[in-house]
């Protein structure tokens, strides 16, 4: 059932199941938003570059709290619509650290620590140096994954939600010990970079840090976020990287409207 136009709303629909009213923005991270379309638009075309909150706000004339909400609000919609890609056939697999902490937020009580993080060691999501899983498939399938730390339990539970193990044909590792609980799980080498071995056939782990080495300049783009919100940002990075055969309208479309995303 549809109800006629009225001023300031879009075209209202009434659900015959439940009989709740809703709008064509519903479901969509444009519900009740009161910014124009084309203000999302804008900052859904922008944010696939490398283009501060800032610099957006400054662009369309907004407050940066706004243009804030805004891209949180697509960041969101990318992390919880976004279909769970289950890796299979020739996955590789590595780890990266980032530094991260507490950025922006308020109220914050805590012993003020050191500029730069520069503590020795793995890190661990406690002490600002949150891990990140990568697993790539050699035929272009791209996850960053946020931990809280790279213990072997988290590892696997991790690994078992992400990789479809009936199709998954050889996991590539290095020699970290955490990764030595995944013997059992099908088919999986490991290459020993501490004795130089970073290449023995189709032995290596490559792909993925070349992975990094495009995420970390990304990341580096937004001059340093919260780890609260790290999973958002990740969200952002996996959904450009497994788009990037579309074109920049079609991931603006993608993004806006989720539950049509490739």
């Amino acid at each position: 059932m549809r109800r006629g136009w009225r001023k300031g709303l879009y075209r209202r629909y009434r659900c015959k199941g439940c009989g709740r009213w809703f709008n064509d923005l519903s479901g969509t991270v444009l519900a009740y938003s009161k910014l124009p379309l084309r203000a999302w638009f804008f900052a859904a075309f922008q944010i696939q570059s490398k283009v501060s909150v800032r610099e957006l706000a400054e662009t369309l004339q907004l407050s940066y709290p706004t243009v804030f909400r805004m891209v949180s609000r697509l960041r969101e919609g990318l992390y919880i619509a976004a279909p769970t890609l289950r890796l299979k056939g020739v996955v590789e697999l590595d780890e990266a650290y980032v530094k991260v902490g507490l950025k922006g937020k308020k109220g914050l009580k805590r012993i003020l620590r050191v500029r730069g993080l520069r503590r020795r060691g793995r890190g661990a999501y406690a002490v600002d140096r949150p891990p990140i899983l990568g697993l790539v498939e050699r035929e272009g399938v791209v996850r960053l994954i946020p931990m809280a730390d790279i213990a072997a339990k988290t590892v696997l539970r991790r690994l078992l939600k992400a990789i479809d193990m009936e199709d998954l044909e050889v996991l590539y590792t290095n020699a970290f010990p955490a990764y030595g609980v995944l013997r059992g799980v099908g088919r999986h080498e490991t290459g020993n970079h501490s004795l130089d071995e970073y290449v023995r056939g189709r032995v290596h782990t490559n792909t993925v840090e070349g992975e990094f080495s495009v995420f970390r300049p990304w990341s580096a783009t937004f001059r340093g976020y919260s780890k609260e919100n790290i999973h958002l940002y990740t969200a952002q990075y996996n959904f450009t990287r497994n788009n990037r055969h579309l074109g920049r309208v079609e991931r603006t479309l993608a993004m806006l409207l989720p539950s049509q995303m490739p």
